[in-house]
């Protein structure tokens, strides 16, 4: 149980698991797990709540089943009373829950009643950590013990942890230009006529490799604002980008679009846990100078749906007509491994016929 003389102790050591998970030595859930060590009955979260849609979810969690966090996002994170007033807390600053909401008047929610007693939970305790336009992300712990001094410890320990949670959040959001790009190889990123660019929740730019600057700077297609935010000169386009930036965001995680001389693949990030959480929403845009329609692009189809070499193989074959059965003599491999690896082909660009595959191969919609 925390208490004042093992503030100082636990600050160090989950300062160290902090600093290990931001350079891959430890994971992030080990942090959290440590966390909620120190809690009794703990519940400990990293999650997000956006002020203006209403919308929030758990990205990681300590002593919290998948059930009761999908529960939470689907229904009782429009009931959290803690979340109504979450924009008014300074960051960085750990508060007890009486702080927002006091005990007599929490304790008749149902958010309380229904999802907090039913789990044993009496009390909680947060800090918000980063704010993104209407966004808060937050780290919290709940707890079965009611005792709001004894629960003031936690939030001075989540105080203190604040500023080195932060740095991981700029970390991942602005130190890591390099990295959004490097998913890509160098040949793709030197190719004279291949442009990638990677955008952030608000529009905001990343990253963007030494053609998309280029265009950048002309204008033309894509350009910059004076806030610095992405400019696509086609409005579907960035309609489009916009609602993929978005949290409620269901559709195709890839679309391609052509614009006058050039094609604009659209394709949505899909980092999850901890790493999505503290990168947050992104997506990427690979502009290439239109070719010629007289064979399918399989160079770019592997990179636009992020296909495995062997995956590639599969989709080449097919796009030329093979039937899986060919495709695996040629390739010397089990029929049932080329089949597994075409049904991937086919969730990643999302047809489900050789016809499609041969469309979008081409540079075409695909067949709706």
């Amino acid at each position: 149980m925390l208490n004042d003389t093992m503030i100082e102790p636990a600050e160090r050591e989950l300062t160290d698991l902090i600093y290990a998970a931001l350079f891959g030595e430890k994971s992030w859930q080990d942090f959290l797990d440590r966390l909620n060590a120190l809690i009794p009955g703990g519940v400990s979260t990293l999650f997000f709540h956006d002020q203006k849609s209403g919308e929030g979810g758990i990205s990681l969690a300590a002593g919290l089943d998948a059930d009761t966090a999908r529960d939470y996002a689907a229904y009782y994170v429009g009931l959290n009373p803690w979340m109504h007033n979450v924009a008014r807390t300074p960051l960085g600053t750990g508060i007890i829950g009486e702080r927002i909401v006091p005990r007599d008047a929490f304790v008749r929610t149902e958010y309380y009643a229904d999802f907090l007693r039913r789990r044993e939970i009496e009390a909680g305790v947060g800090v918000t950590l980063w704010r993104e336009e209407t966004c808060s992300f937050l780290l919290s712990t709940l707890t079965t013990r009611i005792d709001p001094e004894e629960n003031q410890h936690v939030a001075d320990l989540l105080t203190r942890l604040s500023p080195h949670l932060t740095r991981a959040f700029r970390y991942y959001r602005t130190g890591r230009s390099g990295g959004a790009l490097a998913q890509f190889g160098g040949s793709l990123l030197d190719a004279p006529d291949v442009a990638v660019i990677v955008v952030g929740e608000g529009m905001r730019l990343r990253a963007a490799s030494p053609r998309a600057e280029a265009l950048l700077s002309a204008g033309t297609v894509v350009g910059l604002t004076a806030m610095g935010t992405l400019r696509l000169r086609d409005e579907a386009s960035a309609a489009l980008l916009k609602r993929m930036l978005s949290r409620g965001y269901t559709g195709p995680r890839s679309r391609v679009v052509h614009l006058g001389a050039y094609r604009l693949t659209l394709v949505k990030a899909e980092a999850e846990g901890a790493t999505g959480y503290f990168s947050g929403l992104a997506a990427t845009l690979i502009l290439e100078e239109a070719r010629p329609a007289d064979a399918p692009d399989i160079g770019w189809l592997a990179r636009s749906y992020g296909l495995s070499p062997a995956e590639r193989r599969v989709a080449e074959g097919i796009a030329a007509g093979l039937t899986p059965i060919q495709v695996a003599e040629r390739g010397g491999t089990g029929l049932e491994t080329v089949r597994g690896q075409l049904k991937a082909v086919y969730a990643k660009t999302g047809v489900n016929s050789q016809a499609g595959l041969v469309r979008i191969a081409f540079g075409f919609p695909p067949p709706r």
